[in-house]
């Protein structure tokens, strides 16, 4: 038996009015899409109706909220929690974020519907001080508590009456911590709402584990038998029948979808045309790298070989002798080769003489191989896009690489020059008339002061002075010329617009207001990305262990304010970022262009990482200008493979309602993905409509 949610479903009327809510958000500050707000809000009423059981609605134990990236499932899912907490006899919610940052960032969330809800939904008596964020306890009425998934593995019981599970495919494998304590704690909670885009992952068992903490056990089977189809598609015979093949998939996936709909909500970006604009189209970028030369050819065998015969002859039994990092970069490689020198002593006399000889070679073509073919060719198309006043994101999937590529772009992505006249204290005096202190604070604020001081660093002052029409030498003059000059070629915002924008950013976050704080106190400004000299590029990831490449990286586990400087006009214009940032943050505000240099082997997580500029009011809808996806291969090596199986496999994530498998280049056969392809192109009709069944309902709209 299912206890009774009890709400009143007239309560949440204001979500049948999303025209009159956006209306009410810009006047508190906030500026919403009208046709994104009006499908949330639609979502937000279908999954209260089938948790209340109201409007037609059974009631239901929870619900899975499988959006894709960027639809706004934090948005729908605050919008449920305010109605739960708020509405009548006020109930307890509470939230589990994956980590920190996404803790802060749901924080927001909350807060941004305090004003809106005010006024369009009185009834409700939404207070601030109702978010209880990172404090976990005792959950008084009418409360919403915002905390990090670790705390449901605590022995606290997380007694509510909504308990909703932020990126629950975290909850990977039936015996990690997580997915323990989640079907233990699902038992304190009356009822349950998971967030994730990636709903059937790698493999459906993870759906039928959140189908539990959710009720949903009626559809197990149905999942079971779709997974097994799956399983049958990427490893089973590939001599079989296309026609055989592509029939028993399709059906699967249609009887699947049919048991799904009643615990499932899902939303596509491609299956929602009014909502395009708002996100932006988006293109392929090509970006050319020419063949391999014999010489970088001969480095990567000869290190495979190397490998192997270390491998064979016992002293490195699990290292990989076909490392995907050799197919991309040298530092990786070079560190590889002199481990190898050190361990070359320790092998028999046989093993010796061969690892030795093409160590010896190995040393010899890396004097004539400078930089590596991959990365000239990207460095090329970064430094053209740069010189258009673009800002790039290129993702990799080893801190190496990453390393590699982000020192290599700081040399070659020309630096700004720094403008001689008007001095710097005329800048600062300039900033300080323009920039208007936080509310409630004094216009001598150090933090004001800090960030005034950022923005007269020789990196920002030289991309405003680019963007200015005429040189200006008063203080007056850049004022004025702050106040009318837009950002960047096609930006809507003026330069004064975009910095109070973003300082507004930084002090309303907690951990960005701690980085001016100590700023502004140590006189540490190098914390704030854009302010050690001239470099346009970034690295997000573990430092060099070169002294002289340090101030090229920025590595905390508190990104924030890269985040929001990111997403202004300021700061680095390239970032070069691990698939730490491929997951729950939002990097689209002026950032169209993004690379894929290094592939993570799951389809899963390149969807993630084009996500982080594909959201709604990106820098696409903006400027009217396409977000471009580069997945640049090097032609003749395993890369090359790695990138045509990744795209075809991309193309089919949709259709498989996500479950497209993580996979091994070495491990594919051609042969095998062609067939596997041509059975989706045959099945691809009935695949594509039955997506469109979990869709959120009108209420009652059985």
């Amino acid at each position: 038996m299912i206890e009774p949610l009890g709400l009143n479903a007239n309560q949440w009327q204001f979500l049948s009015a999303p025209n009159k809510y956006v209306e009410a958000s810009t006047r508190s500050g906030r500026r919403l899409d009208l046709q994104s707000t009006r499908r949330q809000f639609l979502t937000a009423r279908d999954i209260l109706a089938r948790l209340n059981g109201s409007q037609g609605e059974k009631e239901r134990r929870g619900i899975l909220l499988a959006d894709d990236v960027g639809l706004g499932k934090t948005t729908v899912a605050a919008l449920v929690a305010w109605v739960v907490a708020s509405a009548g006899e006020r109930r307890g919610v509470r939230i589990l974020a994956p980590n920190e940052v996404m803790a802060r960032r749901w924080e927001e969330e909350l807060l941004s519907h305090v004003a809106p809800l005010q006024e369009r939904a009185p009834a409700l008596d939404v207070q601030a001080n109702r978010v209880k964020a990172r404090r976990l306890g005792r959950l008084s009425p009418g409360s919403i508590q915002v905390v990090k998934h670790s705390y449901a593995v605590s022995d606290a019981k997380l007694a509510c009456d909504l308990l909703i599970i932020d990126e629950a495919h975290r909850a990977k494998g039936e015996n990690t911590s997580f997915s323990k304590a989640l079907r233990r704690q699902r038992r304190n909670a009356r009822r349950v709402l998971i967030l994730t885009a990636t709903p059937f992952s790698i493999h459906l068992a993870e759906l039928q584990r959140m189908l539990t903490l959710i009720g949903g056990d009626a559809a197990h089977a149905s999942v079971k038998a779709f997974g097994t189809a799956l399983d049958d598609l990427y490893s089973g015979n590939a001599a079989r029948s296309l026609e055989t093949v592509a029939n028993r998939l399709a059906e699967k996936a249609k009887i699947a979808v049919d048991e799904l709909s009643e615990f499932v909500i899902r939303h596509g970006i491609d299956d929602l045309p009014r909502e395009h604009a708002s996100f932006g189209r988006q293109e392929d970028w090509v970006v050319s790298v020419p063949d391999a030369r014999p010489e970088e050819l001969e480095l990567i065998l000869r290190m495979d070989r190397a490998l192997r015969v270390v491998k064979d002859d016992g002293l490195a039994s699990s290292r990989s002798t076909q490392d995907s990092r050799f197919d991309v970069g040298w530092k990786h490689f070079d560190a590889v080769a002199r481990l190898l020198r050190m361990k070359a002593p320790r092998l028999g006399e046989s093993a010796r003489a061969v690892v030795e000889r093409h160590l010896k070679s190995i040393k010899m073509r890396r004097k004539e191989v400078v930089t590596h073919s991959k990365i000239e060719a990207v460095g090329k198309a970064v430094n053209a896009t740069v010189a258009q006043g673009e800002k790039v994101l290129v993702f990799c999937h080893h801190h190496a690489t990453a390393q590699e590529l982000t020192a290599y772009l700081a040399r070659v992505v020309p630096k700004l020059a720094v403008p001689l006249a008007p001095a710097l204290p005329v800048w600062i005096k300039a900033w300080e008339h323009v920039l208007d202190p936080a509310s409630g604070e004094r216009g001598d604020d150090p933090l004001r002061s800090a960030f005034i001081e950022w923005l007269c660093a020789d990196l920002i002052r030289a991309q405003i002075r680019k963007w200015l029409p005429t040189w200006p030498v008063t203080k007056a003059e850049i004022a004025e010329l702050l106040h009318r000059t837009r950002c960047r070629r096609l930006g809507k915002e003026n330069i004064a617009e975009a910095a109070q924008s973003l300082y507004s950013a930084l002090i309303h976050s907690r951990s960005s207001r701690a980085v001016l704080k100590e700023a502004a106190a140590k006189g540490r400004l190098e914390l704030l990305p854009g302010a050690n000299g001239t470099s346009r590029v970034l690295g997000v990831c573990e430092p060099s262990e070169y002294e002289d490449e340090e101030w090229l990286f920025m590595h905390n586990q508190q990104p924030d304010t890269l985040i929001s400087i990111f997403n202004s006009p300021f700061g680095p214009d390239v970032l070069v970022a691990t698939d730490r940032l491929s997951e729950g943050v939002d990097l689209h505000r002026y950032c169209r262009h993004l690379i894929h240099y290094e592939l993570d082997p799951s389809p899963v997580r390149t969807v993630q990482r084009n996500g982080r500029v594909r959201r709604v009011g990106s820098w696409s809808a903006t400027t009217g200008m396409p977000i471009l996806y580069a997945y640049p291969a090097f032609p003749g090596t395993r890369d090359q493979k790695l990138v045509q199986i990744m795209k075809k496999r991309l193309d089919s994530f949709s259709l498989l309602l996500g479950g497209v498998q993580s996979f091994t280049v070495d491990d594919v056969a051609e042969a095998d993905e062609k067939w596997r392809n041509d059975v989706i192109a045959l099945a691809k009709k009935s695949l594509s409509t039955s997506g469109g069944q979990l869709r959120a309902r009108e209420p009652g709209g059985m």
